[in-house]
């Protein structure tokens, strides 16, 4: 049978989707956003381990095409690289989050439409299909980051605590004003794998430590490229 979940990289796309404009509007640095996803994806389905902050792939298949590709790449490696190497050589690129966008596609909740500015510009959107799906999603979500009770999926505690990198936009498109303050401070700490067991609490902060030191990164190098 087919896996009917969605991934983590799936899942942080459709946060910060712009469901109408087809495009991301509330995530800075998508890409290196979705790489970390993607680390933290195959850190808990046991396709790769990490020790020492250094990421190894076991001889498990996920049969997503974009996390398959990934584990082929990292087992092409004959010395395995840092988790922060990673998110940034897989978030350097747009081909990953191109992928995922794909197999969202094919799974019916976003839609690829492409049409030409002025008759002459091909400009391609993503608008969403499935909005019972991601409103689902995007509440399931809120809950975990306002809830006061424990999180006892450790996919939810994952995708809450990748909302800490993702930045204060999707905060804002999550959560309410009079929430956001204490939402801010769950997101940072779900972000470093609190409330979950040792050995997944160590995937999540690992993957999350070398997200946020890609992202901002990724950010200076914007700054200084436009200064």
């Amino acid at each position: 049978m087919a896996d009917e979940r969605l991934t983590l990289p799936e899942e942080l796309l459709l946060l910060g989707w712009n469901d109408e404009r087809g495009r991301n509007r509330s995530t800075e640095n998508p890409n290196m956003l979705v790489a970390g996803a993607t680390v933290l994806e195959l850190a808990l389905r046991g396709a790769v381990t990490i020790e020492r902050h250094r990421l190894q792939a076991t001889d498990a298949h996920t049969g997503h095409p974009a996390l398959d590709r990934v584990l082929a790449e990292i087992r092409a490696r004959h010395r395995p690289r840092t988790t922060k190497a990673w998110v940034r050589r897989l978030g350097s690129r747009g081909r990953l989050r191109t992928m995922v966008l794909g197999q969202l596609v094919d799974r019916g909740i976003l839609q690829r439409d492409t049409r030409r500015v002025l008759g002459i510009v091909p400009v391609t959107r993503h608008p969403v299909v499935d909005r019972t799906r991601v409103g689902e999603l995007r509440g399931r979500v809120t809950r975990v980051l306002t809830d006061a009770e424990p999180v006892s999926d450790p996919r939810d505690a994952a995708l809450g605590g990748l909302v800490h990198p993702a930045g204060w936009k999707l905060l804002r498109r999550l959560v309410s004003g009079e929430q956001r303050r204490d939402a801010r401070r769950r997101a940072r700490a779900l972000s470093k794998g609190e409330a979950v067991s040792a050995d997944v609490a160590k995937a999540i902060g690992d993957a999350n430590a070398a997200t946020m030191a890609a992202v901002a990164g990724a950010a200076a190098a914007s700054s200084s490229g436009g200064s």
